[in-house]
């Protein structure tokens, strides 16, 4: 099956600045794929050069098959691309109802067809009571469906989504991520999504990008990212990892936290990672067991975290059940569960 969108060694500079270096990856079609980085690694210029916005000095960006764009020359043009956008604050035209907004997308806005698939896409959205209203009048949620709703209208061969929700508060985006990719499920589009929410790309994506030093890293499902990251630095940034110096003898590392099973085989000195849900209290400690002296705890409400100091002075994070939590200055006995990460 061919990818809707390949990407192969794309580079970018904006003057003496590199801002895309030799970025490759693809996007199976019906997919969510999350493109996953810190703020400044250049994601969103690489939306702009799928898009057409910017031509790629080096690399090929394919499209459904068709090259649109190779080592510095566009080969197509945006308009023409089948690539459906949706920017970060929805970009909906103020003077238009929401109708003519999502009409606006289509060549043929006048006729019968157009208006049907304009009143298919806000049924979808779940905006068809809102065809006739002004985007002011709508809060940031519903505007970023009707974005979403304007974007499908052409049918695109894949829909980017540029840290959609990066405007709204933490419960209206909660809201508003589980209404998008809903439609986006149901409408069957395949879709790249820009973020730097961790959670967010594990939690609703198909596949996840790693974009870390302006070049994609590692791509995978979000479990295997989770479970098996190829570095140290895709570990650290894909969820929270506690480390631990340790010293690895095969299948096994010794570290603080006692000797652990190791996801690999390995000699020598090593970084232990473990995950903070990976560290219980031990409620039958042994002689071997890891202990130390809690240092600080946070309350989430469904569960929280504590600092747990050890006895060579290393600090582990532990997530725990709410009720579980243990008081400051409490001495505890710690287990790890599962396997432990390791990298030179």
């Amino acid at each position: 099956m061919t990818a809707t969108l390949e990407l192969e060694n794309v580079t970018h500079r904006f003057g003496e600045l590199t801002v895309l270096d030799a970025v490759s990856f693809v996007v199976e079609p019906g997919t969510i794929t999350a493109l996953l980085g810190p703020s400044g690694e250049g994601k969103t210029t690489l939306l702009r050069v799928i898009c057409g916005f910017e031509t790629p000095e080096r690399g090929r960006v394919v499209v459904n098959g068709r090259d649109v764009a190779r080592d510095g020359v566009s080969l197509v043009a945006a308009e023409n691309r089948g690539v459906g956008l949706v920017p970060q604050e929805g970009a909906l035209f103020p003077h238009l109802s929401v109708a003519k907004n999502v009409l606006f997308g289509l060549k043929q806005r006048r006729s019968r067809e157009s208006h049907e698939r304009a009143r298919y896409l806000l049924d979808l959205v779940g905006l068809t009571h809102c065809a006739d209203k002004r985007p002011e009048e709508l809060s940031g949620g519903m505007q970023q469906r009707v974005a979403l709703a304007r974007a499908l209208a052409p049918n695109p061969s894949v829909v980017l989504l540029d840290e959609p929700f990066a405007s709204l508060d933490a419960a209206l985006r909660m809201n508003v991520r589980a209404e998008i990719i809903e439609v986006l499920r149901r409408s069957g589009a395949t879709a790249l999504w820009v973020t730097h929410d961790q959670q967010e790309a594990l939690s609703c994506a198909d596949y996840v990008a790693v974009m870390l030093n302006r070049g994609i890293v590692q791509t995978g499902t979000p479990v295997e990212l989770y479970r098996s990251p190829a570095t140290q630095s895709v570990a650290e940034f894909v969820g929270e990892a506690v480390r631990l110096r340790g010293h690895a003898n095969g299948t096994k590392v010794s570290c603080a936290m006692g000797e652990l099973p190791l996801s690999q085989n390995m000699h020598g000195e090593v970084t232990v990672i473990v995950r903070p849900e990976q560290i219980e209290l031990d409620d039958f400690p042994t002689a071997t067991s890891a202990r130390g002296q809690v240092i600080a705890s946070r309350f989430y409400g469904h569960d929280g975290e504590i600092d747990i100091k050890l006895s060579n002075a290393e600090i582990v994070v532990a997530r725990l059940h709410a009720r579980l939590l243990p008081k400051i200055g409490a001495e505890v006995a710690l287990r790890v569960t599962g396997q432990a990460l390791a990298f030179f």
